[in-house]
């Protein structure tokens, strides 16, 4: 039996970056995606608002506070829930086998395709670049033999990144990580 592959796919800044995309105005500047409503948070922000301090989840006036050149756009999910439905598409190019975690995450089983395309690094990489030509926004991509740990390592690799964990590897990976840091482990 082959160990399994699977990829977690996670978009990087993705309400943001995809608002800095259709509006060319908006790149390379920070940004906080909002509500439509008079009491909001920040649903996410820019790698440009990042540099700041601000946070998900702050009010307008924490991330003011952090950041007076920040730009506030307000949220349209019509647009993330289709871009969503494009990427889903695009991950079904490489595995029958994908769960749609949230709007922004992904998980592709490709242990039984990947070596259609090469390795599984291959297949990252062809990932990597059809959301980039599709879209013209980030993804990062964690490889590893189950979910929990390709979504460790997705995060530990962001923004941008790739990387893959083999088996072996993981008694070492998970040594120094407080297990607060695991995805889906809680307090």
């Amino acid at each position: 039996m082959h160990q399994r592959v699977i990829i977690c796919v996670d978009m990087d800044a993705y309400f943001a970056s995809v608002e800095q995309k259709s509006n060319p105005k908006l790149r390379g500047k920070p940004v906080a995606v909002i509500g439509s409503g008079k009491r909001t948070v920040i649903t996410t922000r820019s790698y440009e608002a990042r540099k700041y301090g601000v946070k998900t989840g702050m009010t307008i006036y924490e991330a003011m506070r952090l950041c007076p050149d920040i730009i506030f756009v307000v949220g349209n999910n019509e647009k993330y829930t289709y871009t969503c439905s494009v990427l889903e598409n695009v991950y079904k190019k490489y595995s029958p086998d994908v769960e749609i975690y949230s709007i922004d995450e992904a998980f592709i089983d490709i242990t039984k395709t990947y070596h259609l395309f090469g390795t599984p690094l291959d297949v990252g990489r062809l990932i990597k670049n059809d959301v980039k030509k599709l879209f013209g926004i980030n993804c990062t991509i964690g490889i590893a033999p189950n979910t929990l740990i390709a979504k460790l390592i997705s995060d530990l690799s962001k923004p941008d990144g790739l990387r893959e964990i083999k088996t072996e590897d993981i008694p070492n990976l998970l040594k120094d990580i407080p297990v607060s840091e695991l995805w889906g482990i809680g307090n």
